[in-house]
């Protein structure tokens, strides 16, 4: 081969390692990026959830504070506080001191509520309030364990 043509490959490899290098700088300037935008999306969402949680134990702290002074009846604090402990996703063991929401919960969720129990009849309404007392009645002492135990939940 001659020596014109050895040296035409050679820059022509040298431009195509060039073309090869820039496209693959551009790529992993993308990868980069993307990777950057990634970890800022995971820590606004982390922050979002950190607040979520905060706000929740406030409310469960708030809620029982209000059952242990009676300003708020054990049936209404309990569907309140079972809904907000399921946000918290607690494992069983963690679970197992409020136990009693979920028990409590199951019985009293069906009582009408707002606007159905305003278009209940008045013998309807003191039923249900007689059955809802009575189940409160019932685990008075359990919840308000609970309670206090949630009065301090997330403090530690």
């Amino acid at each position: 081969m001659n020596t014109a043509v050895l040296i035409s490959l050679t820059v022509v490899a040298v431009v195509v390692i060039g073309i090869l290098a820039t496209i693959a700088w551009r790529l992993q300037t993308k990868v980069w990026a993307q990777e950057k935008a990634n970890r800022e999306r995971q820590a606004e969402l982390d922050r979002k959830t950190a607040e979520r949680t905060t706000y929740v134990l406030d409310s469960l702290r708030i809620i029982s504070a209000n059952v242990i002074e009676e300003d708020l009846n054990l049936s209404e604090a309990t569907i309140r506080c079972k809904v907000l402990i399921d946000y918290l996703e607690l494992s069983e063991q963690e679970r197992k001191p409020y136990s009693v929401l979920d028990t409590v919960f199951d019985k009293v969720q069906h009582f009408d509520t707002h606007d159905a129990r305003k278009a209940l009849s008045k013998t309807e309404r003191r039923e249900q309030d007689k059955a809802r007392e009575a189940i409160e009645v019932e685990y008075e002492n359990e919840l308000k364990q609970a309670f206090s135990r949630l009065r301090t939940i997330g403090l530690n």
